[in-house]
């Protein structure tokens, strides 16, 4: 860590604690709240726009700790300000999913224009629409994984941290800025976020993320030259997120909804269910994300051959995990589970 990393990650996490707070009473003032429902896991209403301090502290980092952003830095700004805005009209008045696609897809031109690009794939439209479906999915899943205490806050924490370890954005200063401030401003938020939670990062803030993610996940394979280890480094580091939100969509689309209809079978909905505490759902999220950036770091010293297999592995257990938990299961059978537990507890 040298001196601009360590003053991103102070300014960030410093930025994020002071903010959230005053984020929090500004929405107890206005009535902003995220309500209980038949989705959600809260019995009493939560403030919901702490995305706001998050992008905020996110963004002071950038100024206080960096130059003043320019050239290819600037797209980057904007395409997260366009993330966020959506995000943030979603959270106060709702928004359409298409809407809301279409802003991370503009925010994905924006990174291609700038040079942040899938590689291998030229520079016209299959690289262009790659670039759009990768910052997509990635902005998505963080999105879908925003449903228990402290899980998209902690989890994009750790997977900026593991970027770190890899030296992301090895030869050039602005994606290591960016993956510092994302730790800290994470670990700042999660100051009120860890479970129980007293404020939630809303649309505004897990879209943010998932971005920033993505953004990372890019500039890192564009510093790496695009070799295969590069390239499934990103999709390890973030396999929690991701391949939670793939089994979404297919039970979703198995079903004939909408892949963006919410329900109550992601894989920490249902560990809920089977009892684990908000906090210890979160905790163990962690340390499998933590346990997928080890394997991702040991991967990228093999060749491509072995990474690949080491991939192949690592996702094929976390599958197994998942099916086994029930991540496909119908939902009456989900609720069939919750009543058991309920009555096991009374």
């Amino acid at each position: 860590m040298n001196l601009l990393d360590a003053a991103s990650f102070v300014a960030a996490f410093s930025l994020s604690v002071l903010l959230t707070p005053t984020v929090r009473r500004i929405c107890i003032r206005f009535g902003v709240f995220d309500q209980p429902g038949p989705l959600k896991i809260h019995a009493q209403p939560i403030p919901r726009l702490g995305g706001v301090a998050i992008a905020l502290a996110i963004l002071g980092a950038c100024v206080i700790a960096r130059p003043l952003p320019a050239g290819s830095a600037a797209y980057f700004v904007a395409a997260l300000a366009l993330v966020w805005i959506a995000g943030l009209v979603d959270d106060l008045r709702g928004l359409s999913p298409v809407f809301r696609i279409a802003a991370q897809a503009s925010a994905a031109l924006l990174l291609w224009r700038a040079g942040w690009q899938v590689p291998g794939l030229g520079t016209g439209a299959s690289s262009i629409l790659t670039t759009c479906l990768f910052v997509i999915v990635f902005a998505n899943a963080i999105n879908f994984l925003d449903g228990s205490d402290g899980l998209a806050a902690g989890v994009a924490g750790i997977i900026a941290l593991a970027y770190i370890f890899a030296r992301s954005g090895a030869g050039t200063q602005f994606p290591s800025g960016v993956a510092w401030s994302l730790f800290g401003a994470c670990a700042g938020f999660l100051v009120f976020n860890f479970p129980l939670a007293k404020i939630f990062m809303g649309d505004s803030g897990s879209t943010s993320l998932g971005f920033m993610v993505s953004f990372l996940a890019l500039a890192f394979c564009r510093s790496s030259g695009g070799t295969t280890p590069s390239l499934i480094f990103p999709l390890l580091i973030a396999g929690l997120p991701l391949l939670d939100a793939g089994l979404a969509v297919v039970r979703r689309l198995r079903e004939a909804a909408s892949p963006f209809y919410g329900d109550r079978r992601h894989f920490y909905d249902l560990l809920l269910a089977r009892g684990w505490s908000p906090r210890k759902v979160a905790l163990v999220s962690y340390s499998i994300t933590a346990a997928m950036g080890a394997i991702g770091w040991i991967g990228l010293r093999l060749d491509s051959r072995r990474m690949l297999l080491l991939a192949a592995l690592s996702f094929a257990a976390l599958l197994a995990a998942a099916l086994r938990l029930g991540s496909l299961r119908a939902e009456r059978r989900v609720q069939r589970m919750k009543a058991q537990n309920a009555h096991t507890q009374s």
